[in-house]
């Protein structure tokens, strides 16, 4: 793996990983105790290293080097899009100002 041929340290891995899971620099000086401008530092050293442009690129990065800890969220999203797309039997009920609610079908045209 790429991750660690380019010799990241502990903390930058951590760093990068929060940074994947969409964490902002204070969230994650927060989370790991340590001042926002060291969390600055590492973020930085980490985009020099695999010369990312911003946050989304250390995150695409991340992602690509480390998919066994996505793979449960990429499934859970491919389940709940399958079962949305695939559902025939959908009620819902549309709520109008002034008026009783009135029921509807999945594809009823209102």
């Amino acid at each position: 793996m790429m991750f660690q041929n380019k010799k990241f340290t502990k903390q930058e891995k951590v760093v990068a990983e929060l940074i994947a899971f969409g964490f902002s620099e204070k969230e994650i000086a927060v989370k790991l105790f340590i001042a926002e401008s060291t969390v600055h530092t590492h973020a930085k050293n980490i985009r020099k290293k695999i010369n990312a442009r911003s946050a989304v690129d250390v995150a695409r990065f991340y992602i690509v080097e480390n998919p066994a800890k996505f793979f449960a969220t990429v499934l859970f999203l491919i389940l709940q899009n399958f079962m949305v797309f695939t559902s025939t039997d959908f009620d819902g009920k549309i709520f109008r100002a002034g008026r009783k609610s009135q029921k509807i079908r999945k594809y009823e045209i209102i």
